[in-house]
């Protein structure tokens, strides 16, 4: 299926939906820690975003960071770039309970990947206590 605008929510649900039978076959023909069950989850979680779903966004790209970790490590380019895409779908969340949760996950995350030192790091936890401050 081609994707002719991100803006067709129509086309972008079908695409969401072939993207999960994707992902059945290929984590059915190669496993679930092979780069291709990966890039097609980490897809699901671009896809995700584009519906306007930045809370499925941000644990589509949390997991794949995850297998990125457990296959290539931390430091990997590839679990990196997950992890800055975590980040930026979780700030476009706009349920507080939702982002509480979430960011609670997403710091431990950035620690392991980034560091606890690194400034994505410390912008997360500046937000997750903002949210966690408000009434």
């Amino acid at each position: 299926m081609a994707l002719n605008s991100p803006d067709d929510k129509e086309q972008l649900t079908q695409a969401g939906i072939e993207s999960e039978r994707l992902d059945q076959e290929i984590t059915a023909r190669y496993g679930e820690a092979h780069p291709h069950t990966i890039n097609i989850r980490e897809l699901r979680g671009w896809l995700a975003l584009l519906l306007e779903q930045p809370g499925v966004a941000t644990r589509w790209h949390l997991h794949t960071v995850g297998l990125q970790t457990e296959v290539w490590g931390p430091t990997h380019q590839l679990t990196q770039g997950s992890a800055q895409r975590a980040v930026h779908a979780w700030l476009k969340i706009d349920d507080p309970q939702e982002g509480v949760v979430l960011g609670r996950e997403l710091l431990a995350m950035l620690a392991a990947v980034l560091g606890e030192d690194s400034e994505v790091t410390h912008r997360a936890l500046r937000r997750l206590e903002k949210m966690t401050a408000q009434p």
